[in-house]
């Protein structure tokens, strides 16, 4: 249950940081999001993995990107289309986040 509330209360400060790490700012949400919902603890590229299958459809390319970015597979860019849902896939991962129990 500590490992849960620490992770959990990272949260705030990670959304301040957003800005300025678009990408690891994201995977690290879809990784809390994974660790709190199945009591595992994977890589950035395996929770952008798990949690792309969970995410609504305008979510999944500002995701996507961020992993493909992490894994080395495309150049990091944030604008147009894909600069425009960072805030609402964050803002859909941080509630995902806070539906799950802290047991």
């Amino acid at each position: 249950m500590d490992l849960r509330r620490a992770i959990v209360a990272g949260v705030p400060r990670l959304l301040g940081d957003l800005d300025h790490d678009i990408r690891n700012v994201l995977l690290t949400l879809a990784r809390i999001w994974t660790t709190l919902a199945t009591d595992s603890i994977r890589s950035k590229g395996a929770a952008a993995d798990w949690a792309l299958e969970r995410l609504p459809s305008e979510h999944r390319a500002v995701l996507a990107h961020a992993r493909a970015v992490y894994l080395g597979e495309e150049k990091e860019r944030w604008d147009g289309e894909l600069r425009a849902g960072v805030r609402p896939c964050a803002g859909f991962l941080v509630d995902a986040i806070g539906r799950q129990p802290l047991r």
